[in-house]
């Protein structure tokens, strides 16, 4: 049995500490306040709440730090990086920034079907890249994300905060199609990932000027914070990332026992199937923890089921298609519920998924492909039933590893 062994760092310390330390030594800039003129209109994009980031007390400092330059409140946006996710409450802004801010700057949730978005770009596919108006506006954007294991951009964080945080759904969903299952595309990859390349080509084009991110541990704790040049940042960030967090594996084991922390929305929890699939031998058993906070829509779980009706016995390569040929799995869903579906479908004809939930209900996890366990016991009695005495990987944060086998090298 193999243990993912994730180290344990020197003490935490404090965010405010790591931002401001951060900020006073930025990567290949200037500090903050010596890049901003007063008379500038500045855009600040923030990372939503699906993320663990002290984002409140980053956003405090860095608003500081533009007061310091002279520039006033009202020439200032902070606009909410969305994506396709839903918008935050006032309830949940002022929680996350405190009312002072929600009060005193114009802070917006982006609208990625909003009818006045701005184009900006295109991508490889000839799509149209259309922007939130208020960053198109600004004359200084400014980016605070976070640099975790990603499953596509290989690392959150960097430019991602730009696109797709703040642009069109039609955008986004393209350039999903196209490069989700690329050569390339992977967790824990940035060279050669195409998917990530667009992403950063974007930024680069559109003028993300300076980034703040936050680099997060396996609980999700905040260990460092890098700022400055949004490519040099960044890349700063993701070699702390990857410190932190690559994992050595000997195998692919016949069983991978998985926890989908730090997620526990029903639909992120299959980006853990990115790890799992990894480090299993096709044919295995993967045993997915996931606490199912937030369950699987029940469209989502029909759309699956149908799915499997269909094309069961040839999932990966129908989903290989339809993403060849810019098609949606789920037509009308947004990207992100596509790229779960994916993952769900792909994943379920290399191996067997054990989802280990009491939450969630037994009719809609076999919808999903999926066997139900409502405990450890009654998992491995199904692994039990497969294997008598199989090789097993122990992951407690599915969801914030780079697994590293031989012949995976991020």
């Amino acid at each position: 049995m193999t243990l993912a062994d994730l180290r344990e760092d020197p003490p935490l310390q404090d965010a405010e500490t790591l931002t401001r330390r951060a900020l006073l030594n930025p990567s290949r800039s200037a500090p903050l306040a010596q890049r901003i003129n007063p008379s500038d209109k500045v855009a600040v994009l923030v990372e939503d709440s699906t993320r663990a980031s002290p984002k409140g007390v980053i956003l405090k400092l860095v608003l500081r730090e533009l007061e310091r330059a002279g520039v006033a409140s009202q020439q200032v946006s902070v606009v909410i990086a969305l994506g396709t996710h839903r918008p935050l409450s006032r309830k949940e802004l002022e929680a996350a920034f405190g009312a002072d801010i929600v009060h005193r700057y114009h802070v917006v949730n982006h609208d990625c079907r909003a009818d006045d978005l701005v184009p900006v770009a295109r991508l490889s596919t000839g799509t149209t890249v259309r922007l939130n108006p208020f960053v198109n506006d600004a004359t200084f954007r400014i980016g605070l994300g976070s640099v975790f294991p990603h499953p596509l951009n290989g690392f959150g964080g960097g430019g991602k905060i730009l696109f797709p945080g703040v642009a069109d759904s039609g955008s986004i969903l393209a350039h999903h199609l196209k490069h989700s299952l690329a050569e390339g595309t992977r967790l824990g990859r940035l060279e050669g990932n195409p998917f990530y390349e667009e992403i950063t080509g974007i930024a680069k084009s559109v003028g993300l000027d300076f980034i703040v991110n936050s680099v997060l541990d396996h609980r999700d704790r905040l260990r460092e914070v890098v700022a400055g040049d949004p490519m040099e940042a960044h890349r700063l960030g993701v070699q702390q990332s990857r410190r932190l967090l690559s994992v050595p594996f000997q195998k692919k084991s016949d069983v991978t026992v998985i926890s989908s922390f730090p997620y526990s929305d029903g639909l992120q929890i299959m980006k853990s199937l990115a790890v799992a699939t990894s480090v299993t031998r096709k044919g295995g058993i993967i045993a997915l923890f996931a606490d199912g906070t937030v369950g699987v829509p029940a469209a989502y779980a029909e759309a699956c089921e149908a799915i499997r009706h269909e094309h069961g016995g040839g999932l990966e390569s129908w989903v290989n298609d339809c993403f060849s040929a810019n098609r949606t799995l789920f037509p009308g869903a947004p990207p992100e519920i596509n790229m779960s579906l994916a993952r769900a479908l792909r994943t379920q004809e290399r191996c067997k998924v054990i989802l280990v939930n009491n939450r969630i209900p037994k009719t809609q996890v076999r919808k999903l492909g999926f066997q139900r366990a409502r405990d450890l016991r009654e998992a491995f009695e199904s692994v039990q039933a497969a294997f008598s005495s199989p090789d097993v990987n122990v992951i407690p944060s599915g969801g914030m590893i780079i697994p590293l086998l031989n012949s995976f090298s991020p």
